[in-house]
Order: structure tokens, then sequence, then C-alpha cells
């Protein structure tokens, strides 16, 4: 039994790995193999699925709307990657019984012209919380896709409406979210994380956030600080921009999910890891950054999607601190907000249920 597994990037390569090893757990002879659109596939490899393929990210780290020459440089260099990738899929036309989608619609639409097959489609990347799926989107989906699971129960719910055979099992996203041990805060202090972002724009973004600690200092003294940094992001870099704070904020590479399950509250201008936060049932405070990730519009879709476990405030550093400081000292309102987190991101075990779903129906358990 081989199964396909398409995915854009880093997050979807992920939840697509994820969705594989539950697959494999559960029938032992299934073989995996994957394709990633524009990533080398490392959330696969190093959970021992083959990877076919793979290219490096746009120039502007996929945010190519920011500037028309940023724009320009993306259509230039990616403009070979799909019609490569359709050539890399249509060689293995036929050499497979399962395909999973994990992406957009465009990444579903490759992989109906490189394999002929209808797919199994994880789609993340859109909510009838902030985007929903257009009318085109729709069609396709109806026609590409034996079933569509979705990011959330209102989106299945429009879908089946419209007659896409839609469901929601829960998140992959929030699979595998496993305590590192590799980072525990001073005992005796509430915990505020810091999620800078994993892109250039970070650097940025860290500048902005030193003056909310400023603020936050001068209301509470029983609080630390922890700033998760991702592989993409140079951690001395990161810290030049820290000053005068040695003693109140770890700087830390390689311990997010610690970071995360320590926090009362996180300070975040991240994506995909601001989903995760939220559904932890961590209270998230945001603000306009100073990149593409983090634009007011982006952010309001943040908003919509989260719902009252993210706080958009406009960027002033005492405003912010003063938030932050009613959130961390009415254990009400986080509860509520962790309420809310976790009831819009839904239960752990995504990835199994998803896994479990397409076996069944293709009676192989």
């Amino acid at each position: 039994m081989r199964v396909a597994i398409l995915s854009n990037s880093y997050g979807e390569d992920r939840s697509g790995a994820l969705i594989g090893i539950e697959a494999k757990k559960l029938y032992k002879g299934i073989e995996i193999i994957s394709f990633p659109l524009v990533s080398f596939g490392e959330e696969y490899k190093k959970r021992g699925i083959k990877v076919i393929g793979g290219s490096a990210p746009p120039p502007s780290g996929g945010f190519f709307l920011k500037s028309i020459e940023e724009f320009l440089r993306d259509l230039i260099e990616e403009l070979p990657i799909p019609f490569n990738y359709i050539k890399t899929l249509h060689n293995l036309k036929h050499r497979f019984d399962i395909l999973i989608v994990v992406g957009d619609v465009p990444l579903l639409i490759l992989g109906w012209l490189g394999l002929r097959m209808k797919s199994y489609f994880l789609a993340p990347c859109k909510s009838d919380w902030k985007a929903p799926h257009l009318w085109i989107e729709k069609v396709i989906m109806k026609n590409s896709t034996k079933l569509v699971f979705t990011h959330d129960e209102l989106t299945a719910l429009n879908l089946r409406r419209n007659k896409v055979n839609a469901l929601f099992l829960g998140n992959p996203m929030m699979d595998d979210l496993i305590a590192e041990n590799r980072y525990s805060p001073p005992e005796k202090k509430l915990l505020i994380g810091i999620l800078p972002g994993s892109r250039e724009e970070s650097y940025g973004n860290i500048k902005k956030i030193v003056q909310i600690i400023n603020a936050i200092k001068k209301r509470l003294d029983n609080v630390h600080f922890a700033v998760s940094i991702s592989d993409t992001v140079d951690i001395i870099k990161m810290k030049e921009h820290i000053i005068n704070l040695e003693n109140d904020i770890d700087v830390i590479k390689g311990a997010f999910i610690d970071i995360l399950r320590n926090s009362a509250l996180v300070i975040s201008l991240a994506g995909t890891a601001t989903e995760q936060a939220v559904g932890l049932g961590i209270p998230v405070i945001s603000f306009v950054g100073s990149g593409a990730q983090t634009t007011k519009r982006r952010l309001l879709g943040q908003r919509k999607l989260l719902g009252k476990s993210f706080k958009l405030i406009h960027y002033n550093p005492e405003n912010i601190a003063d938030e932050i400081e009613k959130i961390l000292m009415d254990k009400e309102l986080r509860e509520e907000m962790g309420k809310s987190g976790r009831k819009r991101m839904g239960a752990l075990g995504g990835a199994r249920n998803i896994a479990k779903y397409i076996l069944e129906s293709e009676d192989i358990l």
C-alpha cells in the first residue's frame, strides 16, 4: 500500500508527516512518500519518511505582496517550480494507492494534474472564521477530492452545505507538542513567552517587544520572559537587541514547546506558533509588527480565526503592558481566553483521527 503526501511548506509538512507516522502505526504494510513543494522536507526526513523533490522558499519568505520588487523576484525564481512539481508527480503516476494533500487549493490542483487521482485534502490554510473558501475552490474540491479535512467545525459545516464532503477531525498542528525538558522558568515567577517570528522581520519585532517588557517591569515584579528562537533566526543577532534585560529574559533555541507550556501568557508575532499557543489554552497578545507576516490585515485575520483568546492591540507599550497586567491578574479572564482558544483549535489527536479515517475509508483497517 503506497501513499503519496503532498504539502506546501514547513507547517503543512509537519502535519503531513504526523498523519503519515500515524498511518504507519495503524498499518505496518504502508509505504509513505512525501512531495514537499516549497521546502526540502525536513519535517518528513526527521520522522523517517522518504522525500522526493523539494525546493527552497521564495526570496520574500512566502509573503511576496510586501512590495512589487519582492513579487517580481518571487515570480522569476519560482515560476519553474510548479511545472517541475507536476512533471515529478506525472512520472510516478499509477504508482500510488492513496493521495493525501496538505495545503491549499493550488497544491490540490498540482496534485490532480500530476497524479490524476482524487485525494484526501487537509485544508489548514482557510477557515470560515477569517477567510472562507471561494466558490471556485469549492467546485475544485468537490470534483477532485474524496474528502476535505478542515481547520475547524464551522468550515466543515459550511462546506457540507455547499455539497463538499468535509469533516473536522482535529488539527494535526496541535499534535506532538510534547515537553522537551530543555527549559524551566525561575520558580515563583509568572512566565511570559515571546514569539518574535521566524523570519528576518523578527529582529525588528523584538525591538518593539523590548519596549513592552520594560513597561511591564514597571508594573509587575514577579514576571520572567523567555524568547523562543526558531532555527531560521540568528540567536546572537537577536540578543543584540535585548540590552540590560539579561536577568529578566532567557533567549532560547529549540525549546519552543517548553516555553509555551510554562507560559501564563504569550506575546506573539508568529503564524502557526500563535495558533498552537492558543490551542494549548494560552492567551495571546499581538500588535502590528515590522514585516509582511505581521501586517494589520494578517493579524485581523488571526483575530477572526482565534476569537477571544487572541488580543490585537494598537502598538503602544504602555497600553499593551496595561492589558497584559489585567490578564495576568485576572485568573477567570485567563481561563475564559484559554477555553475559547482550545475550542477554536479543537482537541488533540487530529493526525491519528485523520489517518484512521482514511485507512478505514479505503478498507485497510
